[in-house]
């Protein structure tokens, strides 16, 4: 072999090599959220977790917010009955009306607490990184932002992400931007959900886009996407209330329910679905994710990457998630 096809063998396979490398530091990371108060996983979920390998739990803690008394204060905290295999981060989520309440003087105690309630309910001694869910605005920025100060400040080595919204996402100058290591881009409920006419407020990737493509987001970025459902009950065309109980299945039956050419479901007669009481004529609309509009919004935020190691957090882990697996892997296949 003379020199020059000795020189093209090898450019070829270690060519190939780091080609290979290079695909393999920027598969997508799978992660989800965990919202329930008490951390008791189902054999559904273990099963869809083992199968997607996921080695990370985003789990909400507890809620901050003022309670009645005007005080301050978590509530539904989690509860670990079982000691999970999995990496879990701690996700606080937060009113606004916590800094709207709150005096500056008052935000590093309340930093100070927030923390040492994330490690008395953590199940294992170390503690890699918490996440602050908080739909800032202008008027609590300054409050906000100084409230992430001192809460890293207690954290050592740990790192500190908040949630970011699509309009904080597009508006960084005009929005601000946190004093933590990396956010992670909420990529759902953009739409408006009380309105009549909305057809989709959980995943819409004509609105969902309109703030994408301008430009490097000046935090590391991981992304959330949700896969879940809920009815939106309207009554006299005026929004009414949220149910998780109804299902698109309680809607299948022709005498208590009549789809109208807008798509909403129209009530024949007053009927009850576990604690809902439906009246006749109240209009339900049915809002859940497609494959097709999940794998669209994956291709989308896969052009919004940032940084090499990429986690897509799926909202949020419940049984039915195992069988949605063959749904869920091309997702997961899209973004990466």
């Amino acid at each position: 072999m003379n020199f020059k096809s000795w020189f093209k063998v090898f450019f070829l396979v270690t060519g190939g090599f780091f080609i290979g490398a290079c695909s393999q530091e920027n598969a997508v990371e799978p992660s989800v959220y965990h919202w329930e108060t008490n951390f008791d996983l189902t054999e559904e979920e273990n099963l869809f977790l083992d199968e997607h390998k996921i080695e990370r739990i985003y789990a909400k803690y507890f809620d901050l917010k003022v309670l009645p008394s005007n005080e301050i204060g978590p509530v539904a905290s989690i509860n670990f009955i079982q000691t999970p295999k999995q990496e879990i981060i701690p996700v606080v989520y937060i009113t606004t009306d916590v800094f709207t309440t709150i005096d500056s003087t008052e935000i590093e105690d309340l930093a100070e607490k927030t923390y040492t309630k994330i490690k008395k309910l953590h199940p294992v001694a170390e503690i890699n990184e918490i996440q602050i869910d908080c739909d800032w605005m202008e008027s609590i920025r300054d409050k906000y932002f100084y409230f992430l100060e001192e809460l890293k400040k207690k954290m050592g080595d740990a790192e500190l992400s908040v949630t970011v919204r699509l309009y904080q996402y597009k508006y960084p100058k005009l929005a601000g931007v946190p004093p933590v290591d990396k956010g992670v881009l909420m990529y759902y409920n953009m739409g408006e959900l009380r309105a009549y006419q909305e057809t989709n407020s959980i995943l819409n990737n004509e609105i969902g886009k309109q703030y994408l493509g301008f430009g490097e987001y000046p935090l590391p970025l991981d992304f959330a996407l949700p896969n879940f459902s809920w009815a939106l009950v309207f009554r006299y065309g005026q929004f009414n209330y949220i149910s998780t109980r109804i299902t698109a299945n309680d809607l299948t039956d022709t005498t208590a329910f009549k789809q109208a050419e807008n798509g909403y479901f129209v009530v024949q007669q007053d009927t009850v679905i576990g604690n809902d009481l439906l009246r006749y004529g109240d209009e339900i609309r049915m809002e859940t994710c497609t494959e097709k509009d999940l794998i669209q919004a994956a291709e989308l935020l896969k052009n919004e990457k940032n940084k090499t190691n990429n986690r897509l957090i799926i909202y949020d882990l419940k049984p039915n998630l195992y069988h949605e697996n063959d749904k869920i892997s091309r997702v997961f296949t899209a973004f990466n």
